[in-house]
């Protein structure tokens, strides 16, 4: 997905003056415009001297460029996605957002440059970490959250958390490519049967990540045990009133998400055959005139989210047109 609409988002959060101000009181945070100072980058929370080389070099210092210049006076937290990584375009978040904005990506364990250690295996041990990670992020000036996929989930309850033990509030929450967080991603089926027999899952539900399983050794199952432990927790739906934001809320989604529709007459074995599994397993895999939704979460989930905020603005619900979805262009395949 193209990052201009983010960037347009985090200029309009940041220029917004009485919509935000309200809650620095509350949030025990430097009053609004502040310059802070930069992070404090550790494995969980990590820089460009993280990255893989054949990344790194593409990245400022590391290819020749002076590195940008900023003054930051919001900190955008981002928590990326199943089976995804901090190398995987969110690295260049940084270098892409505007001057008064410092980017920071929470690195799942298991994940990018943290492969040696074992993968979460709960939603909530993920969130442990990621607190970890955000938190002196979050006690020390104005931050936003960014979550994709499972990491909306985790925006929620990293935000829940904050608030109880930080007395802190996010003066902005984005969230990416989720339908609203009280919705599953699968029926009970589909969550037994990727419980179950991950393998056999994949083989219908994302045939590239069975493929990768069959033909790329350790790598490949390593893989795809990543994609069954986080795909996994997008089941853990969260009930509207768990928490409730006090900022405005964005969600974005690519049109080729909650669009994507299939004929079944015009389906050949075995996308036939795999296409009803998947209806069986994905919670809003529906038919509908004759044909199937092949997306994750549609449209009318992601009306949901205004029920997470209570501020005056409530929530701006964005479709990207002309964005491939992550599945699409294999994002996360890779461990580095």
């Amino acid at each position: 997905m193209d990052f201009d609409d983010l960037d347009e988002e985090i200029n309009k959060r940041v220029q917004e003056g009485e919509a935000v101000a309200c809650h620095v009181i509350e949030n025990r945070q430097p009053i609004k415009g502040t310059v802070l100072p930069k992070m404090r980058r550790t494995h969980q929370l990590p820089d460009f001297s993280r990255l893989p080389e054949r990344v790194k070099k593409t990245l400022p210092p590391y290819n020749g460029k002076a590195v940008s210049e900023r003054a930051p006076v919001l900190r955008l937290l981002c928590i990326h996605g199943a089976a995804d990584a901090y190398s995987v375009d969110w690295c260049n978040l940084e270098e892409e957002a505007p001057p008064e904005v410092e980017v920071a990506t929470h690195e799942f364990p298991g994940h990018g440059h943290r492969d040696a250690e074992p993968f979460c295996s709960t939603l909530d041990q993920l969130c442990d970490d990621c607190f970890d990670a955000f938190k002196d992020a979050m006690e020390t000036g104005a931050f936003a959250f960014l979550g994709h996929s499972i990491g909306a989930l985790m925006a929620i309850k990293i935000a829940k958390r904050a608030r109880a033990e930080l007395g802190v509030e996010p003066v902005a929450v984005i969230m990416l490519e989720r339908g609203a967080a009280q919705h599953p991603l699968f029926t009970e089926v589909g969550a037994e049967r990727l419980r179950s027999d991950p393998v056999s899952f994949f083989e219908y539900w994302n045939p590239t990540v069975f493929k990768l399983y069959n033909s790329a050794g350790d790598i490949g199952k390593r893989t795809l045990d990543m994609w069954a432990k986080d795909q996994i927790m997008d089941q853990d739906a969260i009930e509207v009133g768990y928490h409730t934001f006090k900022c405005p809320l964005t969600a974005f989604a690519a049109d080729g998400s909650w669009d994507s529709w299939v004929k079944m007459e015009d389906l050949v074995e075995p996308h036939l055959t795999n296409t009803h599994k998947n209806m069986e397993a994905g919670a809003y895999r529906i038919e509908k005139d004759g044909k199937a939704f092949a997306g994750h979460f549609p449209a009318w989930t992601y009306d949901g989210w205004k029920d997470w905020t209570e501020h005056p603005k409530g929530c701006s619900i964005v479709k990207c047109k002309d964005c491939a979805t992550q599945s699409q262009i294999l994002h996360g395949l890779y461990l580095q």
